[in-house]
């Protein structure tokens, strides 16, 4: 099973030919983050959506992305939001066309809507799978996602709904249970796992639980995480975490760039069909790259647009351990000038 270490700055070295591209072109797309509605069925009151408009994409709309991403030999999509993915009435076409176009796919979701038609479209179509629970009680949960007790037990037996089925089908998906950290939320970290191993112990398929950071948050969780992963980590259920962004937060006072030189390989279409730079800035006029109702994505990738944002972007107003925040100081350095470089 294929479980994902999180670990971008090394992940990025494998496209060597996208960073030629980077050097010299302008194929360099490696993911897209891709918000099927602006929608959702949560309340979360620290929600880092962008479900103000209800935007939905179309079923042609959906068609074209798809198109234009196979066009950029695009390589990943993550199905995130916005607003909640499987809440779009066209979830399962845009699955199942992202993946006979090539593609690799993971989702994120918080797992209230799932049935069994969509776990099987899921199970036998994705790369991985996370659902955001973030508590390890009924209380924690209205807290982080404003949502009733029966709301969290709900979420719970579709958790384990989705394990077995993902079983049963003999399913490689990639299955893990999400939870974001903070000093409010540190008290439910070992709950939150007993919680999970405890269903992955009755119905197997679940791979592991995923700790990270709230965005902006500075709360170092290792010493805990070192903790729970003595007691509680196994072969077949590991406990994971944004390593990076937590060794990061001795020194967040200095990115070591200047330029987001990420935005050229990561993006973000929005449910109302337009691309972005950055995932942190969905609906931000000084992040927009086009609308795909009046260019392709070849051709913002090709424009002007795009390298106007790349120059006017100040990274040091972005969230701090942001998403490209690994990679952009690995890509920094393919342009620093480096003495006796051939002397490796």
């Amino acid at each position: 099973m294929k479980v994902n270490h999180f670990n971008s700055s090394e992940k990025i070295l494998r496209y060597t030919n996208k960073i030629d591209y980077f050097l010299n072109a302008h194929k360099t797309l490696i993911v897209t983050e891709l918000d099927l509605t602006n929608k959702c069925n949560h309340r979360c009151p620290g929600c880092c959506g962008h479900n103000e408009n209800n935007a939905e994409l179309s079923k042609d709309q959906i068609t074209t992305i798809v198109e234009n991403l196979k066009a950029m030999d695009n390589k990943g999509v993550i199905l995130s939001g916005g607003g909640e993915p499987t809440l779009s009435l066209h979830f399962g076409y845009a699955v199942e066309s992202l993946k006979r176009a090539g593609m690799n796919i993971g989702l994120n979701s918080n797992g209230g809507l799932l049935n069994e038609e969509k776990c099987h479209i899921i199970a036998k179509n994705l790369e991985y799978f996370r659902i955001s629970l973030d508590a390890g009680s009924a209380l924690m949960y209205e807290k982080i996602h404003g949502m009733k007790p029966h709301h969290f037990e709900k979420t719970l037996e579709n958790i384990a709904m989705f394990a077995k089925i993902k079983t049963e089908l003999d399913s490689q998906t990639s299955f893990g249970i999400g939870f974001l950290t903070s000093k409010e939320t540190q008290e439910d970290m070992e709950k939150f796992v007993l919680i999970i191993k405890e269903i992955a112990k009755k119905h197997k398929g679940i791979n592991f639980v995923q700790f990270r950071p709230f965005i902006g948050d500075t709360f170092d969780i290792s010493p805990i995480l070192e903790n729970l992963k003595a007691k509680y980590e196994e072969e077949d259920f590991k406990i994971l975490a944004s390593f990076q962004k937590y060794n990061e937060m001795a020194n967040i006072t200095h990115r070591g760039y200047d330029k987001c030189h990420g935005m050229f390989f990561s993006t973000v279409i929005s449910a109302d069909f337009k691309v972005w730079a950055c995932l942190h800035f969905r609906q931000s006029a000084k992040h927009f790259l086009g609308d795909l109702k009046e260019q392709s994505l070849e051709e913002i990738w090709r424009g002007a647009r795009i390298k106007e944002v790349y120059q006017s972007i100040d990274c040091q107003k972005c969230p701090i351990l942001c998403r490209n925040d690994s990679f952009n100081k690995t890509l920094d350095k393919l342009s620093l000038d480096i003495i006796n470089s051939e002397f490796l």
